[in-house]
């Protein structure tokens, strides 16, 4: 049976919470199943309510394989056109397939703990992404291409390796939540200053000193716990800024979160 997203409704399996879910949105919950690899999934057939259907039928779907061993996600997922997002946390993934660009309604991708040692070139190409994450692996660099993902509001690559950020991350000007703690990172561009994040930026446990002065402007927090940012040289304006209640591991998304559809500008 696949979960359907209603006000009230708790996702079975706590490794798959989220908030990415809209009411009446669809999941096939497959993490912690011991999987090792997913052949065959875009020819499913499931049971939304009770009636089978083809899983490419299912408007609006969500794919958890959270928690398993899977090591491989084969071309045929370009079939399932009607996925929203994507969750593959903690499992032993290094490469993914460009059949992924085929997936025109794929707004979303969750790659936390896997055994990447960087972003695939393709995934700069997918600029309908509006959620990105690939924190917790062996990453060492963020190409300068990461500025054609226009369209993200969340994006986390924190606890890999990466000691720079490109100059085009000021292009992503919709993040609401931005996380590059864990890294190697000694500044920030000074022109990331003027994008206006809306809830959270965290650099927290990198070698960083000093911050962009246009930070003071933006409506998120920003947690520095373990920088060499001096908060007392801070301008008052940016001061107001810092956070440092989360403790480390903390999520950035909140547990679930049924939301009714945003409106449509």
């Amino acid at each position: 049976d696949l979960f359907t997203a209603v006000k009230g409704a708790v996702m079975p399996n706590s490794i798959d919470q989220t908030n990415n879910l809209n009411e009446g949105d669809k999941a096939l919950l497959l993490s912690r199943k011991g999987l090792t690899d997913i052949e065959g999934v875009s020819r499913l057939t499931v049971l939304d309510g009770g009636k089978p259907m083809p899983i490419a039928s299912v408007a609006n779907l969500h794919l958890f394989f959270n928690e398993n061993r899977i090591s491989a996600i084969p071309d045929e997922i370009a079939a399932l056109n009607n996925v929203i997002f994507m969750y593959f946390n903690r499992n032993e993934l290094d490469a993914l397939p460009p059949a992924l660009m085929e997936m025109d309604s794929l707004v979303g991708m969750y790659f936390t703990a896997n055994r990447f040692t960087e972003i695939p070139d393709f995934v700069f190409s997918m600029t309908r992404l509006k959620k990105l994450q690939f924190s917790e692996n062996d990453i060492r660099e963020l190409p300068e291409a990461i500025g054609n993902l226009t369209e993200l509001r969340h994006f986390n690559i924190a606890g890999n390796r990466i000691a720079r950020i490109p100059e085009s991350v000021a292009n992503l000007k919709l993040l609401r939540v931005c996380d590059f703690s864990d890294n190697r990172i000694a500044e920030l561009p000074e022109a990331f200053g003027q994008v206006r994040i809306v809830n959270q930026l965290r650099v927290r446990n990198n070698p960083i000193s000093t911050l962009p002065l246009g930070f003071a402007d933006m409506r998120a927090t920003i947690d520095i716990t373990g920088t060499k940012i001096d908060f007392d040289n801070l301008p008052p304006k940016l001061q107001k800024k810092i956070s440092t209640e989360k403790p480390p591991g903390s999520k950035v998304e909140a547990d679930i979160i049924v939301r009714s559809p945003e409106k449509k500008k």
